[in-house]
């Protein structure tokens, strides 16, 4: 790859930039200065900088010095002028975070960021040439005052900002050695492409796809955050169809994979799910839960395919997807209540509005949705959309959202007309499972229309309930 020699250029700070700009240079280049350090800014803060985006609340901090505890002194340094406190430090990577007034700052030691034997004499050249792509390879060195109106950038490999200004997505050293010494930076690349649609050299498209074999060595967490940052971009398809072509998906997230080149042979469907899949995620607000949800909610079809004449079925996919949904999110270590929301979602999805649905089945509609309605509703639209025969569809759509939002104008909050002293009472048991299922059940009944909000009509519905369930020969908890 031909390099030219280092260059720099002079670039404007934006206004969304001067203050947190300040804030963070008063706050480290003292302490920085005190202990002998050289510390610059890089990675997508000033990459960021020089295209104008907003702030993202995060800084990229390398540090020159100090051995190999020059970044977490630094850290511990800052802290102190604080008034206290002890960083996060990761000893492994030689980084530490230090959260700062409205931003987060991360720390790493520059010759423990790498695997890579140093790649040029120049300790910041070095750097930047162990770095993922060029256009990360950009330095702002941390000084004392902080600059007001223009601030220098530094390109040690000179490449970085003429991809940048040129929308080009490449490594700084061949792209195999770039991604033998990481492989997350695969799913990196898929982000940079979702987030701002840089053009991917084909060397790199070649290297990932080499390098897709060691995904499963890295940490699913590690994943799943580059993961949901693509799917947070402007466009998810971009990045996410890379993944797809790379095998990326293969190791760690199989209910995804198989999606990849999957046929659908029905009139309602595009032929590629998962096409039609990526066609949902873009056009979902940009919402976590509800763009997971839009990756997943057709995974249990492969598994739920049945081949006939008049075309494909896939009775039960929603059901299938939203276990498979919750094994995925599992294996990356989301949180509970992530993943749940996600499973739920994705088990909902199957919504087949007819006019001739009554208030009350609108009322069950809104009551099944529970806290996921918005988000369900969207989702709805967003797959109907990507459908050949969608016109019909999101027509019926339409009328369903305007019924919800009537209904819910006047719809009360569901509410057991019976408290759960009451319900004990009535059925003779005690506190335990059963009472929390009783007052599911009256509320479900109440919200379907099946009984008016009263004490006695609850009464009654509850002992019927509670005949049909053998609850009498239950212990109640």
């Amino acid at each position: 790859m031909k390099r030219s020699k280092g260059q720099s250029r002079k670039v404007r700070i934006p206004p969304g930039y001067r203050e947190p700009f300040r804030n963070l240079f008063d706050e480290v280049a003292p302490v920085a200065t005190r202990l002998g350090l050289n510390v610059f800014l890089v990675g997508g803060a000033v990459r960021d900088l020089i295209e104008g985006r907003p702030f993202s609340g995060e800084w990229d901090i390398v540090v020159f010095g100090g051995g190999d505890d020059g970044a977490r002194d630094l850290a511990a340094g800052v802290l102190q002028a604080r008034g206290g406190g002890e960083p996060v430090s990761f000893p492994r990577f030689g980084t530490c975070l230090v959260p700062g007034a409205g931003y987060l700052i991360e720390l790493a030691q520059a010759h423990l960021r790498s695997t890579l034997e140093p790649l040029s004499p120049d300790p910041l050249t070095a750097d930047a040439l162990a770095r993922d792509f060029t256009l990360n390879a950009l330095y702002i060195q941390v000084v004392h005052p902080a600059p007001s109106g223009l601030v220098t950038v530094l390109d040690p490999c000179g490449l970085g900002l003429a991809d940048l200004d040129g929308g080009r997505l490449r490594t700084p050293i061949p792209a195999r050695r770039t991604f033998e010494d990481d492989p997350l930076r695969i799913f990196r690349a898929a982000r940079l492409r979702a987030c701002s649609s840089y053009r991917v050299d084909p060397a790199v498209g070649r290297s990932a796809r080499r390098a897709s074999e060691r995904i499963a060595d890295i940490s699913p967490e590690r994943i799943l955050d580059e993961m949901s940052r693509t799917l947070m971009g402007e466009r998810p398809s971009l990045g996410l169809e890379l993944l797809g072509r790379w095998n990326a998906f293969q190791a760690i997230m199989p209910e995804i994979h198989a999606m990849v080149g999957f046929r659908q042979d029905s009139p309602f469907h595009f032929p590629d799910l998962f096409r039609h899949t990526l066609r949902v995620v873009d056009r979902c607000p940009a919402d976590l839960v509800l763009r997971w949800a839009a990756l997943l909610h057709d995974c249990g079809k492969p598994a739920s395919q049945v081949v006939s004449e008049d075309g494909d079925s896939y009775h039960g996919h929603e059901s299938s997807g939203a276990e498979l949904a919750g094994e995925l999110l599992r294996r990356l270590k989301a949180g509970r209540k992530f993943t749940r929301e996600v499973r739920e979602l994705v088990g909902l999805h199957m919504v087949h509005y007819r006019d001739e649905w009554s208030d009350r089945a609108v009322r069950r509609f809104i009551h099944r949705a529970g806290g996921h309605l918005e988000r369900l509703l969207a989702l709805v639209e967003a797959d109907s959309a990507s459908l050949r025969l969608r016109k019909e569809k999101l027509r019926d759509l339409r009328k369903l959202r305007a019924r919800v939002e009537e209904i819910v104008r006047t719809l009360p909050k569901p509410a057991s007309p019976l408290t759960g002293r009451e319900i004990m009472e009535l059925l003779d048991v005690g506190p335990g499972l059963t009472v929390g299922r009783a007052k599911n059940a009256l509320v479900d009944a109440v919200v379907e229309g099946d009984i008016p909000p009263e004490k006695e009509a609850a009464r009654r519905f509850l002992l019927e309930w509670w005949d049909r369930s053998s609850g009498g020969n239950s212990s109640g908890t």
